[in-house]
């Protein structure tokens, strides 16, 4: 019997996790890196999510303001929907569009991790 997939909202608990979040980083750069980001860590922040969040904002920001199809590509790329994210941005109109993007980048990567850990589990 397979546990349930955490929903975004619930994998903020697994935050905490350093075996995860090293796999989430890796997610991360990996999906970056593919439109020629490089996220860099360097643990100035007192979180890992911290600095992931801080790395990943200028970026989406920029995005945003001058590259909206690349943004929307590396969303397909990280699998999060477009119609999800309108939902998420009219739930929190008075919120940064930007924050919230990145913020849901880190908790899909974090989600995939979680999926392939239960999956990996699942067939030992």
């Amino acid at each position: 019997m397979s546990l349930p997939i955490p929903s975004l909202n619930e994998v903020v608990k697994y935050f905490n996790r350093e075996d995860l979040i090293q796999k989430v980083i890796e997610q991360i750069k990996k999906d970056f890196n593919w439109f020629s980001y490089n996220i860099i860590l360097e643990g100035k922040e007192i979180t890992p999510y911290l600095e992931l969040f801080h790395q990943i904002l200028p970026i989406i920001d920029d995005l945003l303001n001058d590259n909206y199809t690349k943004l929307l590509s590396l969303l397909y790329r990280i699998d999060i929907e477009e119609d999800f994210l309108n939902k998420k941005l009219k739930e929190n109109q008075h919120a940064d569009t930007a924050e919230i993007i990145t913020d849901l980048i880190i908790k899909r990567a974090l989600q995939k991790v979680i999926i392939r850990e239960m999956y990996n589990k699942s067939i030992k």
